[in-house]
């Protein structure tokens, strides 16, 4: 308190006690008492004091603080609500169901026709190699899948086309002809020895699909076929586009002069293109081109063509001839003094074992063929597989017939071959069922398709949206006269690119 404050409070308690002693002594006056020190009508008010600060609260002790009430208990649950009603799922929406013919394929069958060469003669003349009964492969294992719910839930319906051996294209339109007009069938299956006018007579002329069992065509080709066309043998650009890697790795290139000999007709000559590319790639060059005229697996003027060669020095020949004529050209160059390193491919299919024992007929010397190597995607198995073992197995079961896998190793072989297309046409079947619950020929293409894993024998590969030639492997293969056979280089498979 200030001493202003205190003044005041002091000088209000005198004047308070003066009055009490006046109002208590009658000796004094009133009057003069009062003259002294009136007293005031009201006491002062006394100075505004401070507010009482307010106490401070008690501050916590170090104890914990009140514990809370106790809360209210819950009041009773109530009783369970029915759970909703699931909301209804919606149906899936339908995968859209591509366009595509429908020609050949009915809610009960699919139709096949099978177009080959007929060469029953010659193999029974021993100028060709027995293949067996190849249409009874055909029915044997069409029944088999028939049997278990078909392909797509279709039957297999199977009708056969032959044309001559070594047909012209000229020859094999009538067979297409029949299969695709006549028979109205889905899809057209080549064995072999087809040429290239007659796979488009199917795909591009009649819109067909195509399933080539061998053959090596150009790429052209494939495109031209708008994806109609698949095969279990390799484009000319891919198998011939690595031959002079492989050769020049295995050293059957360096220090040669080199020659090609071929046939005049369309796809040998994408192939010596091709070839011819591809050595330069490698650094090397012909020394000369020789292309005979050819009709079908028949090429005459080989004699010339030989001539040529020894002219230019050639001691490496690159041959893209038929089995028949190059036979022929091995044994006149050997009459001729001419003694080159032959190499060969599957481009004529003569990296077959039983090729070469035909080839060998045509000479008793069995050192005319030391020096040949083939360029093969696999075509010659080397041991039997598990595939063509099982085939082979039903095949018996059911015909009683029974072929050595060496002695009647074509036989052996076309059973597996027969039996893995007659598979692949039932996985596909089976796909374009399960993914558009029907079949046509859209959807049975994207089926081949899908097949990613494809293997027969040596061959190894897939198909593809992109890529309708199986195998993607190749390798080198040694021709052995005194066998008569044929035997893969060590370290000599390569694989491509897909």
């Amino acid at each position: 308190m200030t001493c202003t404050k205190w003044r005041t409070v002091i000088f209000a308690l005198i004047a308070l006690l003066a009055l009490f002693a006046s109002a208590c002594s009658s000796s004094e006056d009133p009057e003069e008492s009062q003259a002294v020190a009136p007293a005031p009508t009201s006491a002062p008010e006394p100075a505004d004091e401070p507010e009482p600060e307010p106490e401070p609260a008690d501050e916590p002790a170090d104890e914990p603080a009140d514990e809370p009430a106790d809360e209210p208990e819950p009041a009773d649950e109530p009783a369970d609500e029915p759970e909703p009603e699931p909301e209804p799922t919606e149906a899936p929406t339908p995968i859209p169901v591509p366009e595509g013919s429908t020609v050949g394929i009915t809610d009960d069958t699919i139709k096949v026709a099978i177009l080959r060469s007929d060469s029953k003669a010659l193999e029974d003349a021993g100028i060709l190699p027995d293949t067996g009964d190849i249409p009874r492969n055909y029915q044997v294992f069409a029944k088999q899948v028939n049997d278990r719910g078909g392909a797509g839930g279709r039957n297999i319906e199977i009708v056969f086309h032959t044309f001559p051996p070594g047909a012209s294209a000229t020859d094999q339109q009538a067979a297409c002809i029949a299969a695709t007009e006549d028979d109205q069938v889905a899809i057209v299956h080549f064995v072999g020895g087809v040429t290239a006018e007659t796979v488009l007579c199917a795909t591009e002329g009649h819109e067909r699909i195509a399933y080539m069992l061998s053959g090596i065509l150009p790429r052209e080709i494939y495109d031209r076929s708008n994806g109609r066309l698949f095969s279990q043998a390799m484009t000319t650009e891919r198998l011939v586009g690595a031959w002079p890697t492989l050769a020049d790795a295995q050293g059957l290139l360096e220090g040669r002069t080199i020659g090609l000999m071929r046939g005049d007709i369309g796809e040998h000559e994408v192939a010596a293109g091709v070839l011819e590319a591809a050595l330069a790639e490698a650094g090397y060059e012909l020394a000369d081109q020789v292309a005979l005229p050819c009709q079908g697996t028949s090429c005459s003027q080989v004699d010339i063509g030989l001539e040529r060669m020894q002219a230019a020095g050639v001691d490496t020949i690159f041959s893209l001839l038929p089995p028949s004529p190059f036979g022929i050209a091995v044994f006149l160059a050997a009459q001729s003094g001419l003694d080159p390193q032959w190499l060969v491919s599957d481009i004529e299919n003569l990296v077959f074992a039983s090729v070469a024992q035909a080839v060998y007929q045509r000479g008793a010397d069995p050192t005319l063929f030391y020096g040949l190597y083939g360029l093969s995607y696999g075509l010659d198995r080397l041991s039997p597989d598990e595939h063509t073992i099982e085939c082979n197995a039903v095949f018996t079961e059911v015909t009683g017939i029974s072929y050595d896998p060496v002695e009647n190793e074509d036989a052996w072989s076309a059973v597996g071959s027969t039996c893995l297309f007659i598979k692949n046409l039932e996985a596909a079947a089976n796909w374009s069922l399960e993914t558009y619950g029907t079949v046509n020929q859209t959807t049975l293409i994207q089926g081949f398709e899908s097949l990613t894993d494809y293997k027969l024998g040596d061959i190894t590969g897939s198909w593809s949206p992109t890529k309708h030639d199986a195998p993607d492997a190749i390798t080198l293969k040694e021709y052995r006269a005194d066998c008569a056979c044929w035997v893969e280089i060590d370290g000599a498979r390569m694989m491509l690119d897909q």
